[in-house]
């Protein structure tokens, strides 16, 4: 009896800055593609592209997140203009290997933003509807039994939240940080302590400088330990990235009682170090402005942080200048300098990202192991590269691409050695 199976799938990808994200235990990039989730394992020796096609919103896909839990299972959290979350689990029985059996209705309009945070079951939603949802995922005997609605939090003054990032704070156990931003100029910080018995994120400081729509917001710990200083990313479409510093303690950190120009990335702004305070469980922190990253030309969608950076802080930005850009502070004088510059030069685009022909980049991720880079770009395509340490040098490899919209022919050639579609 004859066997059917599919050999190849080609489909391009949302132009949405949370459309996907790269897995660091499996290896498997997710991201939306129209109304699916498309998975790709972009290191595969074989090269074989897209694996599977996870179907079940009704409306395109905006958001992708692996959730980072220690579990036999891998879990994908995805966003739609649906207004749904899914919830999806590694299921070797389906062809296409993963299940989604939990739907949350609860955001009223399109989900813009997932943040989930590294090692725990809690991941905050971003929604048009201008709120941000926190969640819990019940995991038993390596599946999700259930998800719980922690909290609403009602975004005053109101704006659409774009960016969300979440990550427990330094010397505090059972604290954590959330950063949100979006349609306003401003980044709101809230605070949560779970000893308290239920999470409940309160807001402790507001932090200005951007101006214009913040794209996206990223977490880290400095070196890597858990108790050491969170850095906090920020990337506007006014074309600047802002660093911002998390620092546990009654004493400002060094970089602000040393002179305010330590850590900046140019000296040319006016720039204000004034410290912002919160407490978590008895412990004192502040909010302290570190650089401003000064290089793109055009709005900047994403900033996300190397994993294994080896104790030294690296960033990684993606542009609608057509670039994307890894930063880094320089050893001896601390300033943050743009170190690796990915992409292409052109000349076609606009003067932003709204009448430019090019689209720029609307995504940049790091592979779990900080040697490779991907970038999508406005035609739904990836771009790779991949880090030759002998050489100091990002290598292009070889990606993916497909179409965004309807397919409207495929042809095959006279030899059959290739296959020419239109759309």
């Amino acid at each position: 009896m004859a066997k059917v199976s599919t050999s190849f799938i080609a489909v391009g990808a949302n132009r949405h800055p949370s459309a996907a994200d790269w897995d660091p235990q499996s290896g498997l990039l997710a991201f939306g593609a129209d109304r699916n989730i498309a998975i790709w394992n972009p290191l595969d020796e074989t090269r074989r592209g897209i694996s599977a096609l996870l179907s079940g919103h009704s409306g395109k896909v905006n958001v992708v997140r692996f959730l980072p839990v220690q579990s036999a299972s891998q879990i994908i959290i995805s966003g739609s203009v649906d207004k749904t979350i899914r919830i999806w689990q590694k299921d070797e029985a389906l062809c296409a290997g993963f299940a989604s059996n939990i739907v949350l209705r609860d955001h009223e309009n399109s989900i813009n933003a997932i943040a989930v945070q590294k090692g725990s079951n809690i991941f905050a939603s971003s929604s048009a509807d201008a709120t941000v949802r926190i969640w819990s995922v019940d995991i038993s005997e390596q599946s999700v039994s259930k998800v719980e609605l922690l909290q609403t939090i009602n975004i005053i003054p109101r704006f659409f939240p774009l960016a969300v990032a979440i990550s427990a704070l330094p010397a505090s156990p059972g604290s954590s940080v959330l950063a949100v931003a979006g349609t306003k100029n401003i980044i709101q910080i809230y605070v949560a302590d779970s000893a308290r018995g239920k999470i409940k994120y309160e807001l402790q400081a507001s932090l200005v400088g951007h101006e214009g729509w913040i794209r996206a917001l990223a977490l880290t710990h400095e070196n890597g330990s858990q108790h050491s200083d969170i850095l906090l990313a920020s990337a506007s479409q006014d074309k600047y990235i802002r660093l911002w510093r998390i620092h546990e303690g009654e004493g400002l950190p060094p970089a602000i009682t040393t002179g305010p120009g330590l850590h900046l990335g140019t000296p040319s702004k006016s720039l204000s170090n004034k410290a912002q305070r919160f407490n978590a469980r008895g412990m004192e922190y502040s909010v302290t402005f570190e650089a401003l990253l000064l290089g793109h030309e055009d709005w900047i969608y994403t900033a996300s942080w190397r994993p294994n950076s080896e104790g030294k802080a690296q960033l990684l930005s993606a542009s609608a200048d057509n670039s994307i850009a890894i930063w880094e502070p320089d050893v001896s004088s601390g300033i943050w300098v743009c170190v690796a510059r990915l992409g292409e030069i052109s000349v076609t685009k606009g003067s932003t990202t709204a009448t430019g022909s090019a689209g720029g980049f609307w995504v940049g991720l790091w592979s779990p192991t900080g040697e490779t880079v991907v970038s999508l770009g406005r035609t739904g395509s990836w771009r790779l590269w991949n880090y030759d340490r002998p050489q100091d040098l990002w290598l292009q490899g070889v990606a993916i691409s497909g179409h965004v919209k309807d397919v409207t022919s495929i042809s095959w050639a006279k030899n059959g050695k290739y296959l020419l579609s239109t759309g």
